[in-house]
């Protein structure tokens, strides 16, 4: 009876923790982890309006993502977050290029390919906006099985001046590149 109370009392605990928990802001170094986006970028929001900056990403389990953050600026100087989920190779696409539009670029390191219990692996990737960042950037995704295929695209995509930013897999590869966008090399 004395092991039930305390797995119920751990287990209570942990559940606490992973439901509304508050963040504790002070560590110099924060770790995120949540099966649910929404989730994520709420704390993601959180953390960044307190100075923390991405350091890293990676699936945990099958079906929950982790990032690592720390603290690195003073308010107001944060960096921002968008967070992109999807199972549609086009719609990630859109989003990116939507995304970079405002001044976000790729974290590559965040790049996570998540399951789900209904409906294909869902890929998620986080996108940063430093301080004052004026930059942009043009986003391409190429997806396949075929690893001949992706060669070839790859290398039509590098000779129009994209570089190899990430890959991650979900039953088919899918490679994103990345280049100044073309406003802005004019300018």
């Amino acid at each position: 009876m004395k092991q039930l109370v305390v797995a119920l009392t751990v287990g209570i605990g942990l559940l606490s923790l992973a439901f509304g928990a508050d963040l504790d802001l002070e560590q110099r170094f924060l770790l995120l982890a949540t099966k649910k986006t929404s989730t994520m970028q709420k704390e993601l929001n959180e953390a960044s309006s307190a100075g923390y900056r991405i350091v890293t990403g990676s699936p945990t389990s099958g079906s929950e993502m982790a990032l690592i953050l720390e603290k690195v600026v003073t308010p107001p100087n944060n960096y921002e977050y968008m967070l992109l989920a999807t199972t549609k190779t086009s719609t990630m696409q859109k989003e990116l290029q939507e995304a970079a539009s405002q001044g976000f670029q790729l974290l590559p390191n965040t790049m996570i390919s998540k399951g789900r219990t209904f409906g294909g692996p869902e890929i998620i990737v986080v996108l940063e906006k430093a301080p004052g960042a004026y930059e942009k950037y043009d986003y391409l995704l190429l997806a396949t099985t075929k690893t001949s295929t992706l060669q070839k695209e790859m290398s039509e995509a590098i000779e129009e001046g994209y570089e190899v930013v990430g890959m991650v897999s979900r039953g088919e590869h899918m490679v994103i590149l990345e280049r100044p966008a073309r406003a802005t090399l004019n300018e």
